[in-house]
C-alpha cells in the first residue's frame, strides 16, 4: 500500500526497494521492532515515511529514523539509488 506516487518491492528476503518522493532507496525488508514485513507496509511518497504493518511503527526515509511507534532501533537504509546522501 502506498501514496504520493509510492511503493515498496521485495528486492531479497533482506531488502525492499522502496521508491518515494522522487527517491530511490534500498532498505532492510523486516521492521527493527517486530519483524513486520516492509513490503506490506505503507508508504508515504509526500513526507517520505514507511509505516509497518505489524505494529505501526513509522520510519523517516531520509535516515531511518523512528518518527513513531514502538521501534527502539532506526531502520537501516543501505543505499539511496536515486544518488541522494543517506542522511545518517
Amino acid at each position: 500500500m502506498s501514496g504520493g506516487g509510492a511503493s515498496v518491492r521485495p528486492v531479497t528476503e533482506d531488502m525492499v526497494l522502496i521508491e518515494a518522493g522522487g527517491r530511490r532507496l534500498l532498505a532492510e525488508a523486516h521492521c527493527p521492532h517486530r519483524g513486520g514485513l516492509l513490503r506490506f507496509g505503507h508508504v508515504d511518497g509526500t513526507v517520505l515515511k514507511v509505516r509497518c504493518p505489524l505494529h505501526h511503527s513509522v520510519f523517516d526515509l531520509r535516515d531511518g529514523s523512528v518518527s513513531a511507534g514502538p521501534s527502539c532501533r532506526a531502520l537501516r537504509i543501505i543505499s539511496d539509488l536515486s544518488g541522494e546522501p543517506v542522511e545518517q
